[in-house]
């Protein structure tokens, strides 16, 4: 399979991530400035529709699985209609007394359709290429196009609404969603098909007894928490203990940007290594990259600047091997099991999402730390919890099996563990 193709089979990434940065960063400070909905009101409704969305992924997922390939392709169509009509609906509310109803339902729908086109994105990619370093690749590019749409979806709304103000930035930025939308579609339509698979080795309610894919589980809900935890609290470190706010957006543009290039060298260095290996190694690069944070203070934008490239360079390691490792231990299982294991590695980065606030937020207001006050324990928490959570993945890591297939399908297994 070459690039041309692997570009093709990874391009829904961009408009679906295009859409989730918006969603949950500028929605809630929208609703609230720009259409006066109280915070309590609009907390409550956020908080159901995210529970809605984290629980119903794994329901898609085992649709998806029962579904044939022409409904499938169908169901998409549908889902990426439902979801562009829903975050339309979001910026162009139709009537002021009814503002909560609308957010609710208009959210529901953008949730369900992403939800539904994540996991048949992962599902499509994992059953694509029936080789471990083939997996790899489909997903380094489709974890590529996601990094291009954060990077679009961080940088242009935030340029736009300098000068216009943040609902017509947003509105502007539907516009631009639109077309990349249009592209991706036809990108799948042109996109490689799925071979036959050979027929499941396990029983449709069994492949989660595979102890290996709880390890992986459980290795990407703590590593996915060792990126949430300081994604939350974030602003506040950058506001109270570098004191440079202004700095935040140009920070998370490098860091993503790292993100986006360090993931064609990471395949490399799996395909001599194994992607167990790899992976491993891109979370010891986090945490000695993170460390300097503890000695990082006010006005050290250049020390900072540094930890954001370090970490995003082990962020291309987390996106290019986290759902292609999952599609290893399914093996030949994923055409029949596929959308059901990937609901659940959809659900776990949203439940890490989830976790991540109500674990970091209240911790930081016990340990004495207020906004506007670089007191208290946030830099500890800032620092720490992550770690905590990124060595217990490295541990953890280890005990699922090595795989390290090179391009020409050889096995590689030096020596280094």
């Amino acid at each position: 399979m070459n690039a041309r193709q692997l570009a093709l089979a990874g391009m829904g990434g961009l408009p679906l991530a295009m859409v989730a940065l918006p969603l949950y960063v500028h929605t809630p400070a929208l609703y609230a400035r720009e259409f006066g909905v109280a915070l309590g009101s609009l907390g409550v409704v956020l908080f159901a529709c995210r529970l809605l969305d984290t629980l119903l992924d794994p329901l898609l997922g085992r649709w998806q699985d029962m579904l044939l390939p022409a409904q499938q392709h169908a169901a998409n169509l549908l889902a990426c209609m439902l979801g562009l009509a829903g975050y339309g609906w979001l910026l162009y509310p139709q009537a002021a007394a009814a503002l909560l109803p609308q957010l609710a339902t208009a959210l529901v729908l953008v949730y369900l359709a992403h939800g539904w086109l994540n996991i048949a994105l992962l599902r499509y990619g994992a059953a694509l290429w029936p080789t471990p370093a083939g997996r790899m690749r489909v997903a380094a590019w489709r974890e590529g196009w996601g990094v291009l749409g954060v990077l679009l979806a961080a940088a242009l709304p935030a340029w736009w609404a300098a000068s216009s103000g943040e609902l017509v930035a947003m509105r502007q930025f539907l516009w631009l969603l639109l077309p990349c939308s249009v592209l991706a579609l036809l990108a799948s339509a042109m996109a490689p098909a799925v071979p036959a698979q050979l027929a499941a080795g396990r029983q449709a309610a069994d492949w989660w007894r595979s102890r290996s894919l709880q390890l992986a589980a459980l290795v990407l809900l703590l590593n996915g928490l060792a990126m949430a935890l300081p994604t939350t609290l974030f602003q506040f470190y950058v506001a109270d203990v570098l004191q440079v706010s202004a700095a935040a957006g140009p920070l998370l543009l490098l860091y993503f940007l790292a993100a986006m290039l360090a993931m064609p060298l990471w395949v490399r260095l799996a395909d001599r290594i194994g992607k167990v290996r790899a992976w491993r190694a891109g979370m010891l690069l986090a945490l000695s990259g993170f460390l300097p944070v503890l000695w990082l203070g006010g006005g050290d934008i250049a020390g900072f600047a540094l930890v954001c490239v370090l970490t995003g360079l082990a962020l291309g390691a987390d996106l290019a091997f986290g759902s292609a490792l999952v599609a290893d231990e399914l093996g030949q299982n994923v055409a029949s099991h596929g959308g059901a294991a990937f609901g659940v590695v959809s659900m776990l980065a949203k439940l890490a999402l989830a976790l991540a606030a109500g674990i970091a937020l209240p911790l930081a207001q016990w340990s004495g730390y207020q906004p506007g006050d670089a007191a208290g324990g946030l830099l500890y928490l800032y620092a720490g919890l992550p770690a905590i959570c990124k060595l217990s993945a490295w541990w953890l890591l280890r005990r699922l099996p090595q795989t390290g297939v090179s391009p020409c399908g050889k096995s590689v297994v030096p020596p280094l563990c």
